[in-house]
């Protein structure tokens, strides 16, 4: 069905489109940056209408991570009129996670499409399966600098390897400091651009002289997928922000889950036949 659109450029910006709608309702509802969604149909997209890509996964996610900037910011900004956003908590974690996210672009460099592609598809059976679980109040409060750390740096380093802004990872980590789900959402969107901005740098320094790469790319960002895709997220992650106060998010948050992991399922099979594992 898909494939139908990808003959002429229209039918491709028209995807594009009507993802970053998607992605960025999602980013601004659930905090989670659309890069889950952005990430896949991007890299077949290009796999799918340009001959000669071997970068097709490095180029998803840095194209993600460069739209994830300003729907997280967009998406921040609306949380803090709502008054959803610590940022005490902000700034605990700010710098373990901006130098996470540094060492996962640079991680992303050693992988090539099939490695990437199964990390992915492994990473989002992984949140859809958090995304399944109740919340659980572990503590009140943040913990001591060393798990503030651990728990930054990872968020960061997974995040910016595979081109997501950090939501699937540091809601549920807020939630279980006891941090209600709006107030940890909010605060997620304002992490995200710790990550994005940091690992979208790393992605265009690493892919200037890359062989492979998608036509008008700027590094591993794939400028028309960019225009296209933030042109529509930019304001449905108002949208997804505000409808975050409104609605039962536990019920999404299950939906979301169960479609994160199968699309997960089926990316990680294809690494595999493709990487020939």
């Amino acid at each position: 069905m898909l494939d139908l659109f990808l003959n002429d450029m229209f039918g491709i910006a028209f995807i594009l489109l009507l993802t970053g709608i998607f992605a960025g309702f999602v980013a601004g509802l659930l905090g989670v940056g659309g890069g889950i969604i952005m990430v896949p149909l991007v890299a077949y997209i290009l796999t799918q209408t340009q001959t000669g890509v071997v970068t097709a996964m490095h180029s998803a996610i840095g194209t993600s991570l460069a739209v994830i900037i300003p729907t997280s910011f967009l998406s921040a900004k609306t949380h803090m009129a709502l008054g959803n956003v610590d940022f005490f908590a902000v700034r605990k974690f700010a710098l373990y996670v901006f130098i996470g996210a540094c060492g996962g672009a640079m991680i992303a460099r050693l992988l090539d499409n099939s490695s990437l592609k199964i990390l992915f598809g492994s990473l989002c059976v992984i949140f859809g399966f958090i995304f399944l679980l109740k919340n659980i109040v572990l503590r009140k409060g943040l913990p001591n600098i060393l798990f503030r750390a651990l728990i930054g740096g990872t968020v960061g380093l997974l995040s910016s390897l595979v081109g997501i802004g950090g939501g699937s990872l540091m809601v549920p980590s807020l939630i279980s400091f006891g941090w209600k789900m709006h107030r940890a959402v909010g605060t997620s969107a304002l992490i995200g651009l710790v990550i994005a901005i940091p690992g979208m740098t790393s992605f265009v320094i690493m892919g200037m002289d890359a062989p492979g790469r998608p036509t008008h790319s700027f590094g591993y960002v794939w400028l028309p997928g960019v225009l296209c895709l933030t042109t529509t997220s930019f304001f449905m992650a108002i949208i997804g922000a505000k409808t975050a106060d409104r609605i039962n998010r536990d019920k999404l948050r299950k939906i979301f889950g169960i479609v994160l992991s199968i699309v997960g399922l089926r990316l990680a099979y294809s690494g595999f036949v493709a990487g020939g594992f």
